[in-house]
């Protein structure tokens, strides 16, 4: 195997055996400290993600604390979302429970609401990403349009009613505007 640091591997089988990088390093009797998808099948990082995070690669880089040390917190329990079912997950990269880094977000779904909708859940959270991962660069509405291929998506649980109806669309049409900045709409016109 490929030994890309102190304590920091390539981890083969990733998806199919250990599932995140907690299960890994837990099958090994150590404790996650980090965890990174890699280029290349190598230890070159592609990008940072949790310990806890599911993806649908055959391997990613795993960093495990010293044998013996005991995590500070449980395991988060299971998702209820199954969130590596919901379709054009991005990289298959899940950020936290039923949150996923979405793909294809402004030429298929426009917004969040629109993602979930489509999988008949109800959008409860909405952020722009940072380098393709799950680093937030600004959270957003879920009615946020968006000129990007790709958004962070929280959607509740299915048969979640929203708290409030979503607003009219804009008459404006704002992002037909030039020189939006991370096309970002604040507010109607």
């Amino acid at each position: 195997g490929l030994v890309c640091g102190p304590c920091k591997v390539l981890v083969d089988k990733f998806d199919s055996v250990y599932g995140t990088c907690d299960g890994y390093c837990a099958s090994i009797n150590r404790t996650c400290t980090g965890a990174w998808e890699e280029h290349g099948d190598s230890c070159l990082v592609d990008h940072p993600m949790e310990c806890f995070t599911q993806l649908k690669s055959s391997d990613a880089i795993c960093e495990c604390g010293e044998a013996g040390v005991a995590p500070a917190s449980p395991p988060p329990p299971p998702s209820p979302c199954d969130e590596q079912s919901w379709p054009d997950v991005d990289h298959g990269l899940v950020c936290g429970p039923c949150k996923v880094l979405v793909d294809k977000f402004d030429s298929v779904y426009g917004t969040c609401d629109g993602y979930c909708a489509s999988i008949n859940r109800t959008c409860t959270g909405a952020w722009e990403e940072h380098g393709d991962s799950c680093l937030v660069d600004h959270p957003m509405e879920c009615f946020t349009q968006l000129k990007s291929s790709d958004a962070i998506c929280e959607c509740g649980e299915a048969g979640v009613a929203p708290a409030s109806p979503p607003p009219p669309p804009s008459p404006c049409d704002e992002q037909s505007w030039p020189d939006v900045d991370h096309g970002l709409v604040c507010g109607p016109c």
